[in-house]
């Protein structure tokens, strides 16, 4: 009886208090900082879905959809704009639309390929970036002659490795537009085409992506965008020349999707449209190469954007180790009592057990792997990959620079 007592003892050291006391506060920051974005992009891709299928049945509510130029950007990828461009040409769009493909010094046949599609399609066209531009971003500089190529006011940016898979893509990112947004964040799911192999999976790249998306549009989604994918983006082509294009940051290579989408976006002139109609598709035949190429540029560009939404989350894994050494010190120092122990076992299961099966709900409805038991681990270890990925863009950090400076 007596030892029974000792190891249900209430008298532990106040450090041990302390501690559990710090480990408790912990578990309820990360849940408040991380579930409620796991629940809002859930949420808002069930609301999303739902305003898809009404319009599928022909339910737009009146709604007078605008005349619309969509931007293809290309580079280097004819042997898919064959599928895309018809994808994109024979929407199920109420109003007038039309196509134009920005070739960036593609190498290969693009521009066959699209000439070919001019002779079926009278509303697709093409315009190329100068080869012997240099000095600037050619992806920003292909962007902008599409935009200033474009008639119609409202602009839908996509690039030539994309898919999109429903005939009412346009309808639903532009009824958006229709109802007195400006610019309007779409999403771009991971590929999960038949071109790609089957390391496009791996949980890492599958675990960073959808961090990535919770930052970027959860925020959006709360109100305060501050970027976009250039996969999948609307916005008015007023706002391009009111804001001067890409003028503030001519000396950066990239930036189009999220430090001009931070100029341009406001709680006020901005949607966010995450149906799965409303998607497309990335083909990326070198998914490990382009998932650490695109991640440097992102950590590149951050410099330039809120703070806030980075460091809420890089704050969820530094309190997910807050909780872990501070529950494991108190089990041990409360010893031979057990309350520590059980305290802190307590609370690891409400960490851990709905993170992870929010997170799995949340990547599924981001078309992405559906997580389960490594998302914990994912969480304590990307303070470490970030960590690596700084010092890899330290290296390479020229490259993300044009000669304009």
């Amino acid at each position: 009886m007596m030892i029974d007592e000792v190891y249900y003892s209430l008298e532990v050291a106040p450090v041990v208090w302390a501690l559990l006391g710090a480990m408790v506060l912990a578990v309820a920051v990360v849940s408040w900082l991380l579930w409620r974005r796991l629940v809002r992009v859930c949420r808002k891709v069930r609301e999303d879905d739902a305003a898809a299928a009404e319009l599928a049945s022909g339910g737009d509510g009146g709604a007078e959809f605008p005349s619309v130029s969509v931007i293809v950007y290309s580079q280097a990828d004819g042997h898919n704009l064959r599928t895309l461009l018809p994808q994109i040409l024979e929407q199920d769009y109420p109003a007038p639309m039309e196509v134009i493909v920005v070739n960036d010094e593609s190498g290969d046949n693009t521009e066959t390929i699209v000439s070919e599609l001019e002779l079926r399609y009278s509303n697709l066209y093409m315009t190329f970036a100068p080869e012997r531009s240099r000095n600037l971003s050619r992806r920003k500089l292909s962007i902008t002659l599409g935009i200033k190529a474009a008639r119609y006011d409202a602009l839908m940016l996509t690039c030539g490795n994309c898919r999109v898979e429903s005939p009412l893509w346009l309808r639903a990112m532009m009824r958006h537009i229709a109802t007195g947004s400006e610019v309007v964040i779409g999403y771009a799911a991971p590929t999960g085409d038949e071109l790609c192999d089957e390391d496009c999976r791996k949980r890492r790249r599958a675990f960073d992506d959808v961090w990535h998306a919770l930052r970027y549009l959860s925020g959006a989604i709360g109100g305060h965008p501050f970027m976009g994918t250039g996969y999948n983006l609307a916005y008015a082509r007023r706002l391009f020349f009111e804001h001067k294009g890409f003028s503030k940051t001519l000396h950066l290579n990239y930036g189009d999707d999220d430090i001009f989408v931070n100029e341009i976006a406001t709680g006020d002139n901005t949607a966010v449209e995450l149906s799965e109609t409303a998607r497309v598709r990335a083909i990326e035949h070198s998914p490990a190469e382009l998932h650490d190429s695109y991640r440097l540029r992102r950590d590149f560009t951050a410099r330039y954007l809120p703070r806030t939404p980075y460091v809420s989350m890089a704050a969820v894994s530094v309190l997910w180790w807050m909780w872990l050494v501070c529950g494991v010190a108190a089990s041990v120092m409360s010893l031979p009592s057990l309350i520590g122990a059980a305290v802190a076992v307590v609370c690891a299961l409400v960490a851990v057990v709905p993170t992870m099966v929010l997170w799995r709900r949340a990547s599924r409805a981001l078309d992405s792997r559906g997580l389960l038991w490594t998302v914990p681990w994912m969480i304590w270890t990307r303070p470490l990959r970030t960590l690596r990925h700084r010092w890899r863009g330290r290296k390479v950090r020229r490259s993300q620079l044009t000669h304009v400076i």
